[in-house]
């Protein structure tokens, strides 16, 4: 039972062995990867194209339930920061999977269908969920590996912090 809560807590692992992430860095600082992804409504989505807005990045997996548990939150935050770019971007998940699984939980937010150098430009990832904020001038603010308790509120606290920050700046 305890290993099962752990488990809950944390996410779902990576299934990626000999991955060199560092879940030290909570609050890992430096630029976003550049990209250009497959948007799952159609099209492509390049990192540029974000640029200019904070944005929250949840990386996921179509078979990680902790990831679909949190879905319904990202869709809150997207409701309530229409200034904030919420952005999933899906790996691991065979392609198939995805839109199908994007319309059974109901995103309302952009998905993405990521690869290992999105997601190894990021610093890598050792489990699902892995969710980065990140400033409107693309650097990472923040890393929550797994589905932390009270993660949403921690995270509308950095969304918060970010939009005063741009409020202060112009």
């Amino acid at each position: 039972m305890a290993l099962a809560v752990v488990l809950a807590l944390l996410g779902c692992g990576s299934r990626r062995p000999g991955s060199n992430s560092d879940t030290k860095a909570a609050q890992p600082k430096g630029p976003a990867p550049d990209f250009e992804l497959e948007n799952v409504a159609g099209g492509k989505i390049k990192a540029d194209d974000l640029k200019g807005k904070v944005s929250v990045i949840d990386f996921w997996a179509t078979w990680c339930e902790p990831c679909i548990a949190e879905i319904p939150k990202f869709n809150q935050l997207h409701d309530q920061y229409p200034n904030v770019q919420i952005i999933g971007i899906t790996v691991m998940s065979p392609r198939e999977d995805i839109k199908p699984k994007v319309q059974e939980v109901g995103m309302k937010y952009t998905v993405l269908v990521g690869n290992d150098e999105v997601a190894d430009g990021f610093g890598g990832l050792i489990g699902f969920p892995t969710t980065f904020v990140v400033t409107k001038d693309w650097k990472i603010y923040k890393k929550y590996l797994g589905a932390l308790p009270n993660k949403q509120d921690r995270i509308r606290q950095d969304i918060e912090k970010l939009l005063a920050a741009e409020d202060h700046a112009d």
